[in-house]
């Protein structure tokens, strides 16, 4: 059975990935200490929280469409996603890693600092 993508979903999340990119680029953060002023703090945390999110709706949008085992968690969205081979396995634990810090921003925002 061919995959049935929304094409124009996936087209607007990647448009935002790619936004979320370049406002990061932009932030010009090169040193932990940079992240010491509390606007470029704020600010980086959020575009990361923004772009974590909208990379585990491609994901979901990818499962959806090929008929994949429906995940119970965000991180196993990346653990499926490696087991059906549409992504290499480095790349699952990377991602899987960063949804940790992303669920740590979404839930415990308070504690999350720079030397996170």
């Amino acid at each position: 059975m061919k995959p049935d993508y929304d094409t124009e979903r996936i087209s607007t999340i990647l448009s935002d990935i790619e936004r979320y990119q370049r406002d990061i680029l932009e932030l010009d953060i090169s040193d932990i200490s940079d992240l010491s002023d509390k606007r470029t703090f704020y600010a980086i945390s959020m575009i990361l929280f923004a772009l974590l999110n909208r990379t585990i709706d491609l994901g979901n949008e990818i499962i959806l469409a090929r008929g994949f085992h429906v995940p119970s968690t965000y991180r196993e969205i990346f653990t499926i996603l490696e087991k059906e081979k549409v992504i290499e396995p480095d790349l699952a634990k990377a991602i899987g890693s960063l949804v940790l810090y992303r669920n740590l921003l979404s839930h415990e925002y308070h504690v999350a600092g720079a030397e996170r």
